[in-house]
């Protein structure tokens, strides 16, 4: 067999030659294949934090990552062919996705409560964000042809462009993600549809190019006939929405744990203070109706917060083991969770040097603000997790009452439900100190089992209470989504729960108050057997925390349709 002829030297120089691409064209083209790339990913928690005011963080969460790695990988795969039907100026249409993403979800939002919470997220990246990470992906990849990686082994060298750039959106996803909360609400430009038109403008500065006039009605409605958009125009486009179903948007502001408003609803005649997709808390308002029926305070719309204060009733012992107490007057306390600022009120009302740990600012200010809440308090503005574990080494047994209320979201933050927080709280009791825990949560996900098995742990003396009475056309399989108050002592005396009574109520307790008068005690009729919910070997540890993670998706899902029925679906959608 003849051999064949090899090329001659001058001619490899050649062919190598015309296979390079001049050093500023490829500097130019990796430059704007990274800067494709980067955008795409600090796109990725923009699209989630628009989509949590509608559906919440939780269900907005439940299928963005796997859409994520599927979307990078059809635009890699199906490169060779879709050039033959794409033009050669394809990322120039990226910047105009951009900016017509806040008007399709927008008009989408509308049809959340059709779509639920399962589909409307889903569906919505899937015309808005996710076209975006494709065009992105698959024009950085166009770009990226550049680079001769013919050095390399033909499988790593096919592979390599599409892994990093992977990589790279993912990376810059979760860098994005963490640093955000710092930042979001300081400025115009660091709010929902801020960053989105910043996106857009990004866009168009990587791939500028005429074609950009087509986002011009799209820039328009953003800025005159959104009502997402934060300026005083925006607000009154979204009262003017909101007073056809008889509410007033107060006051608005998007902060680090969420989208935050103050609510008032002219015929039920109570205010609410929103995050995202759930309620920190609310009040009905004393009107002239219910000032004729008795009413002389606001009320809390939920009993829960009525239940908390319940702490200050709890004794620990029988007359032979009894602990004598010391006056309120004289006694600390601390509030970890603030909300409307209902349970620090009272504690405050009854001369209790009361200390609130409050991780959002805006939260602090509305409550204070809108609420009512004292002004007599010690505010701590800091992560509850940095807080307690610092207080409880430099000042163990500073408080006599704990309140632990830190519900958002749909879920718990899962680091203030592990074992070593709550052995932090415990730290902090004195030697006949209590604490009440508020849960939100579904009795029927062992979720439920292991928060309570974490706190029985370490506190062997409990008691729990539910907020109100299954329904009586609730089946055993269907969720039970409720607030519970665990009630604990620092120290059982050998009893348990037995150790635990609590001491009937006076006028003084109520304070006038109807809600306390038909909520602060703890009823028997309520209380859930403690003991038979434990499971001491399986608690909740720090680093530890994906299966509750994991059960939090369900009960997020059934916590969204619940506050559906609590205001209606126009309120939610027009945040």
């Amino acid at each position: 067999m003849p051999k064949t002829p090899r090329k001659p030297k001058a001619a490899k120089e050649a062919e190598k030659k015309a296979r390079t691409v001049p050093t500023p064209v490829f500097l130019r083209n990796v430059c704007r294949a990274a800067a494709l790339l980067i955008l795409a990913g600090i796109s990725s928690p923009v699209s989630q934090l628009s989509l949590s005011p509608v559906y919440g963080s939780i269900p907005s969460s439940l299928y963005h990552q796997r859409a994520i790695t599927g979307t990078a990988l059809l635009a890699f795969m199906a490169k060779g062919t879709l050039k033959r039907y794409f033009p050669s100026n394809i990322s120039d249409y990226i910047a105009i996705i951009a900016y017509w993403i806040p008007v399709i979800q927008f008009f989408l939002f509308q049809y959340s409560s059709e779509m639920g919470p399962e589909y409307g997220p889903p569906i919505t990246e899937l015309v808005t964000y996710l076209p975006l990470l494709f065009l992105s992906v698959y024009s950085a990849g166009e770009l990226l042809e550049s680079i001769d990686l013919s050095r390399l082994h033909l499988t790593i060298a096919e592979m390599a462009p599409a892994v990093g750039s992977y990589v790279t959106v993912t990376t810059i996803s979760k860098l994005f993600t963490s640093i955000l909360p710092q930042y979001i609400g300081t400025h115009l430009t660091f709010t929902r549809l801020g960053l989105q038109m910043g996106m857009g403008s990004a866009l168009a500065f990587v791939s500028p190019s005429r074609l950009i006039l087509l986002a011009v009605p799209a820039i328009i409605h953003t800025m005159r006939a959104n009502p997402h958009y934060t300026s005083e125009r925006g607000a009154q486009l979204a009262n003017s929405t909101l007073q056809t179903q008889n509410f007033t948007l107060l006051d608005r502001q998007e902060s680090l744990t969420g989208y935050i408003s103050v609510l008032e609803g002219q015929d039920s005649g109570f205010r609410v203070l929103r995050c995202d997709h759930s309620l920190l808390g609310g009040e009905w308002l004393v009107t002239t109706e219910r000032a004729a029926q008795g009413q002389v305070v606001p009320e809390p719309i939920f009993s829960v917060f009525a239940m908390l204060e319940a702490v200050r009733l709890m004794e620990i012992g029988d007359d032979s083991l009894k602990i004598e107490t010391k006056p309120d007057s004289q006694k600390s306390a601390l509030v970890i969770g603030l909300g409307i600022g209902t349970a620090p009120n009272s504690l405050i009302s009854h001369n209790i040097n009361t200390t609130i740990v409050e991780l959002d600012p805006v939260v602090h200010h509305f409550a204070t603000k809108y609420f009512d809440l004292s002004k007599n308090h010690t505010a701590v503005i800091d992560d509850a997790v940095f807080y307690v574990e610092e207080k409880s080494r430099s000042n163990p047994g500073s408080f006599d009452y704990i309140i632990h209320d830190v519900f958002t979201g749909g879920a718990e933050p899962v680091m203030l439900f592990t074992v070593e927080f709550f052995e932090g709280l415990k730290k902090l009791l004195t030697e006949d100190g209590v604490v009440a825990i508020n849960y939100a949560g579904d009795l029927s996900l062992p979720s439920t089992l292991l928060i309570l098995s974490t706190v029985h742990a370490i506190f062997p003396a409990c008691r729990l209470f539910r907020d109100n009475l299954p329904s009586r056309t609730s089946q055993p399989s269907e969720p039970d989504f409720i607030n519970m108050v665990v009630f604990c002592a620092k120290n059982d005396l050998g009893k348990g729960g037995d150790a635990i009574y609590f001491r009937e109520p006076t006028e003084d307790d109520f304070r006038g108050s109807l809600a306390k008068r038909a909520h602060l005690m703890p009823q028997a009729k309520l209380e859930i057997d403690f003991n038979y919910e434990v499971d001491k070997e399986n608690v909740l540890k720090r680093g530890e925390t994906a299966e509750l993670e994991a059960h939090q998706n369900k009960g997020a899902v059934s916590h969204w349709r619940i506050m559906r029925t609590v205001l209606p679906d126009a309120v939610w959608e027009m945040w």
